[in-house]
């Protein structure tokens, strides 16, 4: 009898680390935060506008919506393992080359374009996929852990830049984000990430393969291609749900600490605000991913943006700051549990076969609700003199997608094998 290979180390351990370190340096991420704190060293030496910069990070997100559509099809074809290897080498390679070219803003906006188009896979669909392939009744904990990398992505990248930058000025900030990709995030996925449990003996959640459950392991008769995807009725209310939410919590964070200062609380106290937000986001990521393990999602989603929408609430009404931190938490729970929801919910009504496929789109329509966001904050602050009106679209956005949840359905009402 030939014996089962033996998965290394505690089951999904290392799988769930190589997900966490490789969302810790997706490209997005990496170059999102690390731009942010080189905009004044790149205005100060070649005389560009701050606006001029800025543009550079809405063609990082162009370009990253329009390679997670490759990447999707990638990835069901090959596997996460070499589609993400791939990317990340020719992320750092446009990274570390960037500074030996920049001279002018054209060639800037192609760097950010190309380490976009090239690293679309890593920001998120990647890792998204192995996590579905590899945990099933634990399936919301680990993406909620694997989400979190993000976080802690947002944290260390300004970090590094800055210090880099005190060292050798821009170019040595982006030589350390292409540093780090080589020399941490590209190890610990090469060596660590299995693409499935499939090839090391295994099942989801950790258990072994045999005679009597191989076929099990291998039919995906039940999962949905992008075709029949798209003739689904969740489809579409899975891409409104997510634009809308994206579009109207994504705007608020970008404008909040602006918002808090207009109505005369100082900028360290905003700046702290703004700070609670994230922290529970972060939190949100894995409490909630572990709740939707143990109930039916749709309804957990309801729930939590009763709570989002009464945090938009108290946002838009209240006047004291207590009640603007406690608003910051709900919204933040709001945005954790956005993006725990995307992956666990692609995977439970479409199937895995096609995953990458289908996740692109809900990814992308997500991406939409996200660039749209900011920009549309802003230009209504600029036409009525502040928020209101534009926090109240996104209460009623809010109130929408929190309808649309109710209506889901069953997670088999399309995955179902036919008796």
């Amino acid at each position: 009898m030939q014996s089962q290979p033996k998965f290394r180390f505690f089951f999904g351990s290392t799988i769930a680390l190589a997900c966490f370190v490789g969302m810790i340096g997706n490209t997005g991420v990496l170059l999102f935060a690390g731009t942010g704190v080189l905009i004044k060293p790149l205005t100060e030496e070649f005389g560009w506008s701050r606006g001029d910069v800025s543009l550079a990070l809405t063609l990082l997100t162009v370009g990253i919506a329009v390679g997670v559509l490759v990447s999707g099809k990638l990835i069901d074809r090959y596997g996460s393992r070499r589609v993400l290897c791939a990317s990340i080498l020719l992320s750092l390679l446009v990274i570390l080359t960037g500074p030996l070219y920049i001279a002018t803003l054209p060639l800037f906006y192609t760097m950010m374009l190309l380490a976009a188009l090239v690293g679309a896979p890593t920001n998120t669909i990647g890792y998204a996929r192995v996590i579905s392939d590899w945990f099933d009744k634990r399936r919301g904990l680990f993406i909620g852990i694997n989400s979190a990398g993000i976080g802690l992505g947002f944290t260390l990248a300004p970090l590094v830049c800055n210090w880099a930058v005190g060292v050798g000025g821009w170019r040595a900030g982006y030589v350390s984000l292409g540093l780090f990709l080589l020399f941490i995030v590209f190890p610990t996925v090469y060596f660590f990430l299995i693409d499935k449990p499939e090839d090391v003996g295994m099942l989801p959640d950790g258990a072994p393969i045999s005679a009597s459950n191989q076929q099990q392991a291998t039919d995906t008769s039940g999962h949905l291609s992008l075709g029949e995807a798209l003739r689904t009725r969740v489809f579409w209310l899975m891409i409104i749900i997510m634009a809308c939410i994206a579009f109207s919590l994504n705007g608020i964070f970008s404008q909040l600490a602006a918002l808090l200062t207009d109505r005369g609380i100082d900028m360290t106290t905003a700046a702290l605000v703004v700070s609670t937000m994230g922290i529970s986001m972060a939190v949100a990521r894995v409490v909630v991913g572990y709740i939707i393990d143990k109930l039916f999602a749709p309804m957990v989603a309801v729930a939590v943006f009763i709570l989002v929408l009464a945090g938009v609430g108290l946002l838009i009404y209240g006047q004291h700051l207590t009640l603007y931190i406690i608003a910051a938490i709900l919204m933040g729970i709001g945005i954790g549990t956005e993006s725990d929801l995307m992956v666990f919910l692609t995977g439970r009504y479409f199937g895995l076969r096609h995953f990458g496929t289908i996740f692109s789109w809900v990814f992308i329509a997500h991406m939409t609700g996200t660039s749209l966001g900011p920009y549309i904050m802003g230009s209504s602050f600029d036409i009525h003199g502040n928020y209101i009106p534009i926090l109240q679209v996104c209460l009623g956005l809010l109130a929408l997608s929190t309808v649309l949840f109710a209506f889901l359905g069953r997670y088999d009402q399309y995955t179902r094998r036919e008796k």
